[in-house]
């Protein structure tokens, strides 16, 4: 009996058991929202579209330095220029330096010149591209072997004694004058003939030509007739006297050429018209000088004492005030010497 109990109680623990694996378990119940939350989860989030990229300025271009070189600067490039043309021929100092100057304008414009470019002494593009190329033109001078004999007219005192106005005349005329004074400033004549003159001086020698002149300084004392004879001494091939005018009507101004004319000019009338016409359209072009003419005279002793080709350039008129104004100022006697320069090369050049 016993025995029947506790197999009863076995079976009935046994389908208990049994009863509790076959039923389904419960789940956990889900809160509100869970599911939407996890769905966030693992959702890819949006991503909103990029703006659209806003293209960046071009970058100015960095302007080209002007390589041009002229009067008055001061660089190493001016110093190479020099450097350059020295190695042509065309400059000729003694020490080269950075400083654009007078000598290194006249060397520019004597290449260019010979270069076929215009003339204005500043070194530019075209000049310099010239300059630096391999083949660029050696110097040629054009008055080698040219000697040219320069007369600055007066000096610092005139000389009153006389002397004969032509060989064999009994007609006599002071041995020097003192000259015209300028209207404004009193500037003497003889010391714009003279400051003139040593730039012309200067240009020619450049230029490859000899010069002979009468005086360097102010204070001499030679007359007309013995300047005649010192360039006749010297054989040169051509004077040139150098003054500057002065008249009664002071609104007067402008420049003039005289050449000699008459019995004493045989011989050498003709070549010193030619050259007095060269020179003095040279120099009104460079100027800008009123042109009063090329006048023929008979009357001056230093025409009538010559005997080599001569001519007598009248550069302004120191009685009027604008024009003494120009004459006396360095600037334009530069401009003067060069005017003066240009109408020699091109006489001698045919």
């Amino acid at each position: 009996m016993r025995k029947t109990w506790i197999i009863l109680i076995c079976m009935i623990l046994c389908m208990g058991i049994a009863a509790c694996a076959a039923q389904p378990e419960e789940t956990a119940p889900v809160q509100p929202g869970a599911a939407q939350t996890e769905a966030q989860k693992t959702q890819t989030p949006e991503v909103s579209p990029a703006p659209a990229p806003v293209p960046s300025p071009s970058p100015s271009p960095t302007p080209t330095p002007d390589p041009t070189l002229k009067s008055g600067m001061e660089s190493d490039a001016v110093k190479a220029l020099q450097q350059r043309l020295g190695e042509l021929g065309y400059l000729k100092i003694g020490e080269y330096t950075t400083k654009f100057g007078p000598a290194t304008e006249r060397a520019v414009r004597l290449f260019q010149r010979q270069n076929g470019i215009a003339e204005d002494g500043i070194a530019g593009e075209e000049t310099l591209a010239r300059v630096y190329a391999d083949d660029a033109k050696e110097c040629t001078l054009p008055l080698s072997g040219v000697k040219i004999g320069l007369d600055p007219g007066h000096q610092r005192k005139g000389n009153s004694g006389q002397e004969a106005a032509a060989p064999g005349s009994s007609t006599t005329k002071n041995k020097v004058t003192s000259g015209a004074d300028g209207k404004n400033t009193g500037t003497p004549e003889y010391q714009v003939n003279l400051e003139v003159a040593l730039k012309l001086r200067d240009l020619l020698e450049e230029n490859g030509a000899e010069v002979v002149m009468t005086h360097e300084t102010a204070d001499v004392d030679i007359s007309n007739q013995e300047r005649a004879k010192m360039m006749n001494d010297a054989g040169v091939d051509l004077v040139l006297r150098l003054h500057c005018d002065g008249v009664d009507d002071s609104s007067v101004r402008g420049a003039m050429m005289l050449v000699p004319t008459g019995e004493y000019a045989e011989g050498f009338e003709e070549q010193s018209r030619a050259a007095g016409e060269a020179i003095f359209r040279a120099y009104l072009e460079a100027t800008g000088a009123r042109d009063r003419g090329v006048v023929a005279r008979d009357d001056q002793t230093g025409f009538n004492w010559s005997t080599v080709p001569v001519c007598n350039i009248e550069m302004g008129c120191l009685s009027n005030g604008d024009e003494e104004a120009l004459l006396v100022s360095d600037d334009y006697q530069n401009t003067c010497a060069q005017g003066l320069l240009n109408g020699i090369v091109n006489y001698f050049a045919g």
